[in-house]
């Protein structure tokens, strides 16, 4: 996703450009954001992107892996109450005193 110029109107920067990411006024807003007319360092821009991306990555490997975390749990009831179920049929028809 590549960042947007905006223009600042207040007292103090009135008319400046800026870029900022343009998802900032939602929760997964990567919180970039730097003066248009500011000398640009592509390093820092570069290494606050992969770091923005990684934290992204990061969180929805850790989604996947809760979701299949509760799959697992989910599956493990359903195998003992199977189990049970068995073991109380089995135990009704056997004559084992």
């Amino acid at each position: 996703m590549q960042c947007q110029i905006y223009t600042c109107y207040k007292a103090k920067n009135c008319i400046r450009k800026f870029y900022r990411c343009p998802r900032n006024i939602w929760e997964n807003d990567c919180r970039y954001f730097r003066w248009f007319d500011e000398e640009n360092d592509e390093t820092e821009d570069i290494i606050h992107l992969r770091s923005a991306n990684a934290s992204k990555v990061h969180s929805k490997h850790a989604i996947s892996v809760t979701f299949e975390l509760l799959q697992i749990k989910l599956l493990l009831v359903i195998l003992i109450l199977l189990v049970a179920v068995v073991v109380n049929s089995l135990s009704k028809t056997c004559n084992c005193k």
